[in-house]
């Protein structure tokens, strides 16, 4: 399990599948998260989320949260839940959503089949 499940994008890091990472605001992550905008303009404006900065959403946050990767298009919808509920509200919720209805393991998010056998309705990778 990741130690930080969340990233200040708003993207759910209990979700994501790489292993070798401890989450994007943990320090056991690889140099593309090291350099991550957001993760190092959140915490050099000692802010949580992207969506509590003056300046949300910026130009570059905008374009990620619209490129063609389908798991980037939840960050909107996560930050403003964030915003009006709080983390651990959202926490709980996406801890529900991406886990598998039939056995509840854990599912990330381009996951087409539980281990239990069960269908996934995942995204597509995009080419």
């Amino acid at each position: 399990m990741k130690e930080l499940q969340y990233g200040p994008c708003g993207l759910f890091c209990g979700a994501c599948g790489a292993d070798d990472c401890g989450g994007c605001r943990s320090d056991r992550i690889d140099d593309s998260i090291r350099q991550c905008k957001f993760r190092n303009c959140t915490k050099e404006r000692g802010l949580d989320f992207c969506c509590y900065c003056r300046d949300y959403p910026c130009k570059e946050l905008y374009e990620f949260m619209n490129d063609k990767w389908p798991h980037h298009g939840t960050m909107e919808p996560n930050l403003k839940y964030i915003k009006n509920n709080g983390v651990q509200k959202w926490l709980d919720a996406q801890q529900q959503q991406w886990s598998c209805k039939g056995c509840g393991a854990k599912i990330i998010w381009y996951q087409k089949n539980c281990p239990c056998g069960r269908q996934l309705p995942a995204w597509e990778v995009p080419v």
